[in-house]
């Protein structure tokens, strides 16, 4: 069994990455972290909790993380997800959170753990986990390894030309994580837009007669029209089946500075890394969709 930690920003992707975590006796689910991304820190705290409710989970803590990026004075947040990061689906009453920042937490739940036995997904802002490295430098090493959702290498951007949503929301941050020497396994855009959601398959959901289906259904109809990818179930499972994927390493560099090109993805590959640049990440470009879809929606089919 692999132990894990989900830091997010629920977002309907985050929601699927959480309810296949859920559905998975494979995974131990740690703790859940939460950021400002799709939505506000508040709602995105709140989406998790009722998230993990809903999938019987009740008893996985969730822990309040950062309301602002690094060097920003507001959130980037967006409405793809809608108001609520969610589509408008009623996912039932919340439970309050747990007491104590996500970064603390962060921090206290990979130092109480052995070295490399925790596995760190990330698929949000980097922000919580640049504030935990930065309170506790080198923690984010103790990580067996680190599994992000993020950036744009060889592909245009979905926010701007030059970044993905994640890394645009805190470039500051995405530059901190993936400098920190942590074992980084990148699945961004180049991976994640091979992730396609066919209609069938959302549909699916509606035939299945439980409260996390439903809630599985309504959700991906909010969100397909937009942007039918999987996103944030990618690093979740790769976890469960590291042969859905192909990857390459190579060494990645964010720029961090305001302006039109924040949060671009500097890749080097192969004859690219000179000796001053050793790789730092291994970034998924493959995705077997068909097997993808088929994991998830297993997984999903078992919950309450």
């Amino acid at each position: 069994m692999r132990h894990i930690i989900i830091d997010c920003d629920p977002g309907i992707d985050d929601a699927l990455a959480l309810l296949l975590a859920a559905g998975s006796p494979a995974l131990e689910l740690l703790a859940v972290t939460t950021v400002a991304g799709n939505r506000p820190v508040a709602t995105t705290s709140v989406n998790a909790r009722r998230l993990l409710d809903l999938a019987g989970r009740g008893r996985v803590p969730v822990y309040a993380g950062a309301a602002r990026p690094l060097g920003y004075a507001e959130p980037r947040c967006n409405l793809v997800h809608g108001e609520d990061g969610v589509g408008g689906v009623d996912l039932g009453a919340a439970a309050p959170v747990q007491e104590g920042h996500a970064a603390v937490r962060l921090v206290e739940l990979l130092a109480a753990h052995p070295p490399h036995s925790v596995e760190l997904v990330a698929v949000g802002p980097l922000t919580n986990l640049a504030l935990a490295e930065s309170l506790a430098p080198g923690i984010l090493r103790r990580a067996r390894r680190l599994l992000v959702m993020g950036g744009a290498l060889r592909v245009p951007g979905n926010v701007t030309p030059a970044a993905e949503f994640n890394f645009y929301a805190d470039p500051v941050a995405a530059e901190m994580v993936l400098a920190s020497g942590a074992n980084t396994m990148l699945f961004p855009l180049d991976v994640t837009s091979s992730a396609i959601m066919s209609p069938s398959w959302i549909g699916s959901f509606g035939e299945l007669d439980t409260a996390c289906g439903r809630a599985a259904a309504a959700m991906l109809r909010a969100y397909a029209a937009l942007d039918p990818l999987l996103h944030d179930a990618c690093p979740v499972a790769w976890l469960l089946d590291e042969t859905l994927f192909t990857g390459e390493p190579c060494h990645l560099e964010v720029d961090w500075r305001p302006g039109a090109t924040a949060g671009h993805v500097l890749a080097r590959f192969g004859e690219m890394m000179d000796g001053g640049h050793q790789a730092n990440a291994m970034a998924m470009t493959a995705v077997r969709n068909d097997a993808l879809l088929a994991l998830v929606r297993a997984a999903i089919g078992t919950l309450p």
